[in-house]
């Protein structure tokens, strides 16, 4: 039997200090997720408070997956405007967009030209991201929509697109799957 759904519910916020790379969620008080982000690789792991483990990798130019310990793809992000100010976000089970505001450091996620959730940002950082979801989201989508929204270069990035590829940067990529370990 497969395993629930994580979901985000009403106010969440994904919180990081300056300058790091250890990233929480919380929903309505609780942490739901630890994340950390190995920015020269382009990849983050993901822990859920259940043990879920995802990592979040370029899989071609401006496309994102997650993919679970066994390596399943539970999620995508795939960009759909030039310059990044659109995307999908998709996995089994939904299928979301995610639209830019005019207004600096502000998102949406729709279904079908219909907003499900509001995503900012603080206002001279994404150290501090909230998100406001009425409907529940899935956490994996919570989370591809930080990853274009935080680190949008590495979302666009080609697996390898801005380090070259070396025995030991392999290495690395296989050491942060494992995400047990890395959190």
């Amino acid at each position: 039997m497969a395993k629930p759904q994580s979901l985000i519910r009403g106010e969440a916020h994904l919180l990081s200090n300056w300058f790091s790379n250890d990233w929480r969620i919380e929903n309505m008080g609780t942490q739901v997720a630890r994340l950390r982000r190995f920015p020269r690789l382009h990849v983050s792991a993901v822990q859920l408070v259940d043990g879920t483990e995802w990592t979040l990798e370029p899989d071609g130019f401006a496309v994102v997956k997650a993919v679970d310990s066994q390596g399943t793809e539970v999620g995508r992000v795939t960009r759909r405007s030039w310059w990044g100010r659109r995307w999908d976000v998709t996995g089994p089970g939904f299928n979301y967009e995610l639209v830019s505001h005019p207004v600096p450091r502000r998102w949406n996620i729709d279904v079908g030209g219909s907003t499900v959730a509001e995503i900012r940002g603080s206002l001279v950082s994404y150290n501090t991201v909230t998100i406001d979801a009425p409907l529940s989201l899935p956490t994996v989508a919570a989370v591809l929509a930080w990853h274009v929204i935080a680190r949008p270069w590495e979302a666009a990035a080609a697996p390898r697109g801005l380090v070259p590829r070396t025995r030991t940067a392999d290495t690395a990529v296989a050491l942060a799957s494992d995400v047990s370990q890395q959190l």
